[in-house]
Formats: structure tokens, C-alpha cells, sequence
């Protein structure tokens, strides 16, 4: 056994058939992981009144922002006196710029919500929360979570999208540039440094990201969730959940699987592809930045 699993092999273990805990946010009350493979999952959004649900997901979406912002950087708990300025501080955090249409902020957030959500990790530091001035951009993966039943780091990326090839072919250039080892290593050493000391089990999670730990045994112990949002055909024909509807959303998310895997790096680290096809990025956005600038004004 390598010394990483010595360390590693006293994390909380989960039986297979104990029950999980619910989903934190929710989120399956608005989605649903229609695929659900090892290397491809897709999310279908649901219709009320023949209407996709675009108030609900944003609900769900903007629900991650404290938790986004903050992780355990501050605690585990807050005082109830101070519940209203901590969420219009964090709302803040996100960005308070005009010019967001380009921003990365929320496909950042939805990484988080279906991470947290339909993958059962935990966030291990919030990027965000070390960022010099409110607009400034923030470098490197868009979340680092970690599952401790496996004792694994879940390090991922995401973008949206006016178009999904598009969107799978920006993801597969951070993939290539993610699996550089200098690109690890240099990720490893920022992200131990900001590691909460109230974490769980904090000392064996920096012993995974140590600069002398070997490759080898860090690839056991990654999984690289790659999220696409992006604005889909399917929606101009559809209104509600109908066979044919979900036909469709299976098949066009099947052929964006077949285009990533066409541009895929041949690597021995774990990468999941997750998808959430929407009516209009344009249009989540925007709804997205009007409720943003409310709560920063709560």
C-alpha cells in the first residue's frame, strides 16, 4: 500500500447500501440526471405549464452563493444577526461589474450545485473568497471539492455557452492544459496553502496535494468533472416532457460525449463530462445578474 492510502484509508467510509444524505440545495426538485454514466452525465431541467423552469433553476443556482463564497473559511456556522450581511457580502464577492456577459462566475456556480448535489463532494476552499478586489478574475480550476467516502479530489471546469461543440471545445483546451504537470503542481501548492483549518481531516487532504507526493498516486485519488451549459435546438421544439423530447436530449448529448471523446487526451485520471442543455444562455445569464444585484441589496 503507497503511504498516501495509509494516510487516506482513515476517512469516513460510506456502505453501499446506507442511504445518502439529501441533496443540500435541492436541486433535484428542479433537474434530474437523465444520464447518469461513468463518463457522461446530463441534467434535464423540467417544464411547468408548458414553460421551461428557468425561475427554479436560478432559485437553486443563486442558493450556492454563500456556500460558494465562503466554504468554511469562516466557520461552519453564522450569527443569526449577521445572516443578511453575510449574504449580501457574498453576493458581492461573485462580481459587481456591468460588463458580466463573459464573466465565468456563474458556470462556476452551477459546477458547485451539481457537484454538491448528484455527486456528494464537499468543498475543499473557495477560490473566490481569496480574490483581491471584487471584479479581479480568478485563475486556475473552477472548484475544488473533494469526496471523502473515496478519498477523492474532485477538480473541475465550466463553461457556458451559445453553442455546445463550442463549449465542448473550449473544455477540452482546459483539459489539455489542466493535465500538464506543472499545471498540477502548481494548482496543488495554491490550493494547499487555503485549505480551512476547521476541515475535516484537513492534514490528510494536504498530504495529497504535497509537492513530493508522486503523480502516480495523485491520479488515483482525481477526478476531473468537465460542465457545459449551453443553449440547445431541442428547446425550439419542445414544451413539454414528451418521449420524443427526451429522445432528443439523450441523442444530442450523446453526440457532444462523441465530440469530446474525439478530442480527448489520452489520461489515466478519471474525466466525467456533465452536461446541462438549456433554452437560452442569454437568457439564464441576464436572470441570473438581475437576482445577483438583489441580493446585494438586501
Amino acid at each position: 500500500m503507497k503511504p498516501i492510502d495509509d494516510a487516506l484509508e482513515g476517512l469516513p467510509s460510506t456502505d453501499e447500501h446506507e442511504e445518502l444524505p439529501p441533496p443540500p440545495f435541492s436541486s433535484h426538485l428542479v433537474m434530474r440526471e437523465q444520464i447518469s454514466e461513468a463518463e457522461l452525465r446530463a441534467y434535464h431541467v423540467g417544464f411547468d405549464q408548458n414553460v421551461f423552469r428557468l425561475k427554479p433553476l436560478v432559485d437553486v443556482i443563486c442558493s450556492v452563493i454563500p456556500e460558494f463564497v465562503f466554504g468554511l473559511h469562516q466557520g461552519a456556522t453564522v450569527d443569526q444577526t449577521k445572516i443578511v450581511n453575510r449574504l449580501r457580502e457574498a453576493a458581492k464577492r461573485v462580481y459587481t461589474t456591468d460588463k458580466y456577459g463573459r464573466r465565468g462566475e456563474f458556470g462556476e456556480l452551477i459546477l458547485h450545485l451539481l457537484l454538491r448535489d448528484f455527486c456528494g463532494t464537499i468543498p475543499l476552499i473557495s477560490k473566490i473568497y481569496f480574490k483581491d478586489s471584487d471584479n479581479s478574475t480568478v485563475h486556475g480550476f473552477d472548484g475544488v471539492h473533494v469526496v471523502a467516502e473515496n478519498a477523492t479530489m474532485w477538480l473541475g471546469e465550466s463553461k457556458i455557452y451559445t453553442d455546445g461543440a463550442a463549449g465542448i471545445a473550449s473544455l477540452l483546451g482546459d483539459l489539455e492544459n489542466h493535465l500538464k504537470e506543472d499545471y498540477l503542481r502548481r494548482e496543488f501548492s495554491l490550493i494547499s496553502t487555503k485549505v480551512p483549518i476547521e476541515f475535516p481531516d484537513r492534514d490528510k487532504w494536504i498530504l495529497l496535494l504535497h509537492e513530493h507526493q508522486t503523480l502516480d498516486a495523485i491520479v488515483q485519488r482525481i477526478c476531473l468533472p468537465m460542465v457545459c451549459t449551453y443553449t440547445s435546438p431541442i428547446f425550439d421544439n419542445h414544451t413539454s416532457e414528451s418521449q420524443d423530447y427526451i429522445d432528443t436530449f439523450v441523442s444530442e448529448c450523446r453526440k457532444l460525449k462523441t465530440k469530446f471523446d474525439e478530442g480527448h487526451i489520452e489520461t489515466d485520471i478519471d474525466v466525467i463530462l456533465m452536461l446541462l442543455p438549456i433554452p437560452s444562455k442569454e437568457q439564464l445569464v441576464t436572470t441570473l445578474d438581475e437576482r445577483l444585484r438583489s441580493m446585494q441589496q438586501i
